[in-house]
Order: C-alpha cells, then structure tokens, then sequence
C-alpha cells in the first residue's frame, strides 16, 4: 500500500530544508576523499537528524501514542491492507515521533498504525524524529489526519474533541483540522450528545457522514432514547455486528423504538369551562379529563376565594355527596 508523503503537507516552518554544501574533499582522491566524505557525511546527518529530516529505524516499543486519540477502530480492512503491504513490500512512508522531556523515549504524532505493525512483525519503524511542542504536534498530527481521506467525521469530530480536552483552543482545534467554526461546532454538538461509550461501540462509521450523526444527535436529545441507546449498543448482538452496519442498525432502532413509544401513547380528551363572576373580581378556568381535572382562578378574588374554598372544602363535598341520587338497592 503506498501512501503519498506527508511530509509534503506539513507546514512545520522549524523543518529547514537547507542549502546545498559544498563538500571539503571535493578535490580530493582515493583514501583521502573516503575518508574527509564521510567524517563530513556524519556530521551533516546527525544535524539533519536533529532538524527533523533524517529517517532513522526505532524500536516500536520505545514509542509512545498519542496523548491525543484520533481514531476509533484499529483492526478494520484498512488496517489489515496495510499489514499485509508492509509485510510484504517494507515501510515506504515514515512516520512523525517526538522525543519526550527526558530524551529517553519518543512519542507517536501521527503513523500509529504503522508504528503498530512494526510491532506486530516484529521490525523497526521507520520515523522522522522532530522536537515539537504540544500545539505543533497537534498541528502535525491534524494536518497528516486531513491529508487522510479515510478519516471518517466522527473520527474527526472525536479527534477535535480530544484536542480541546487537552487544553488547546478552538483557533488550534480549526488550524490544526482545516475547517471553519460552524463545521467544528456541529462536530461538537455531536460529540457533546452522543455519548462515548456509544461513538466507540458504533466505531469510525467509514461511510457515515455528518448529517446523518446530527440526526442521531437530535435522537438522543430526549432522555428516553439516549438511555435506550447506551443499553442497545452494550449488547452481544449489536457488538457482533459488522462495524460498517452498526450505525445504520442503531439509527434505525431508536426510529422504530420512538415510533412505536408515541403509538402507545394513550390518547386523552379534554373538556375546558369558563365561568366569571357577576362582578368580574373572580375568573375560572376549568380543563376536565377523565380522571383529572384542573381549575384555575383568576382575578383579583382569586386568592381570597381560594383560601375561602380550602377551608370549606369538607362541608361542600359533604353538600355534593348528599346531592348525588343513592342507589335504591333493589
């Protein structure tokens, strides 16, 4: 599987591409160049080496991974092609690490899977070693997620949360993915609704886009349905499902569940009344259902009235129940 460079996206003005050298030994012959050549040689490398542009093979389990997740899903058929590429053909695009505070280590700005495969054939990486910050290497990392056409939107959208969590700003966060704030605002609007526990159970989604997650979004505003969902997705078969059918399976649930919930719904009749009194100081509203009725006064009577007929509710209900016909009991 050959990838195009992503080196050649990355705007890290600290990456100085350099000059031509004119080499000491250029006139010289035999031992003597050999040897002026590669002294020479040695030292521009380990200079390149510490601007960032020489390729150097590490230990994969000397790096660690992002503090910053930006994927879902790891074993999907993308991942198993560039296995099977890698295992076949070597390592043709390096990877982006960073050394950390105390140099001993490095850490993965973008190439994670690589890096993983490495590990699994159990061969060096190829990297590209770079001193960044954090802001630079969110930037690097959002920048080769861009030049990705298989990040998905939630992916994106995960990602950008992350970064936000990790303390950058929202002018970082946009840089950094390449879009403006009204698309960041709805991958946030997402993200803030959907719970994680079901963005990771519906994984990268590859071929669901963003209008479809704002209307899973809108789903789960209400209570019922977003409950419905974190119990749905912990489920053995909704989790033996191909990843690429979850998000469809899970949309079309909670439909089906919301439609059947409102034919359920018991339908009830009301009856409303007004009455006001001859002076216009008391004013009633009365709405009837079948076993609930609701009464409202109104006006400047209204308090006075209705401590009145608080305190003589017993001896009206008395008068009610003495005005109802008795039963004669033949």
């Amino acid at each position: 599987m050959s990838r195009e460079d992503p080196f050649k996206k990355l705007d890290l003005s600290a990456l100085d591409a350099g000059r031509p050298v004119v080499k000491a030994g250029y006139g010289m012959t035999g031992a003597a160049k050999t040897v002026v050549r590669s002294i020479e040689d040695l030292a521009e490398n380990t200079k390149k080496l510490m601007e960032g542009e020489v390729i150097v093979e590490l230990d994969p389990r000397s790096l660690d991974v992002s503090p910053v997740a930006d994927r879902l899903s790891d074993d999907d058929e993308e991942y198993r092609e560039l296995r099977d590429a890698i295992k076949a053909s070597g390592q043709s695009t390096p990877i982006l690490v960073r050394p950390t505070v105390d140099g001993e280590r490095y850490i993965v700005v973008f190439g994670h899977r690589r890096r993983r495969v490495a590990e699994e054939l159990g061969i060096k990486v190829k990297a590209v070693v770079k001193k960044l910050d954090d802001i630079a290497s969110a930037v690097a990392q959002g920048q080769e997620n861009s030049a990705r056409s298989n990040l998905s939107f939630i992916e994106r959208a995960y990602f950008a949360s992350n970064l936000l969590a990790s303390g950058m700003t929202k002018e970082i966060v946009r840089s950094s993915l390449a879009i403006d704030e009204a698309m960041l605002s709805k991958m946030l609007g997402v993200v803030e609704i959907v719970p994680t526990q079901v963005i990771k159970a519906v994984g990268a989604s590859k071929k669901v886009g963003r209008d479809k997650w704002l209307s899973l979004r809108q789903l789960l505003l209400a209570p019922a349905l977003l409950k419905v969902a974190s119990e749905h997705v912990g489920s053995p078969d909704f989790l033996a499902l191909p990843e690429d059918k979850r998000f469809d399976e899970l949309h079309g649930y909670l439909n089906r569940y919301k439609n059947k919930s409102a034919a359920k719904k018991p339908k009830t009749s009301a009856s409303s009344r007004e009455w006001k009194s001859s002076d216009n100081s008391l004013g009633l509203v009365m709405n009837a259902k079948s076993k609930k009725v609701a009464i409202e006064l109104s006006n400047t009577e209204a308090k006075p009235f209705s401590d009145w007929l608080s305190n003589h509710m017993d001896r009206l209900y008395e008068e009610y129940r003495q005005s109802k016909p008795e039963a004669n009991g033949d």
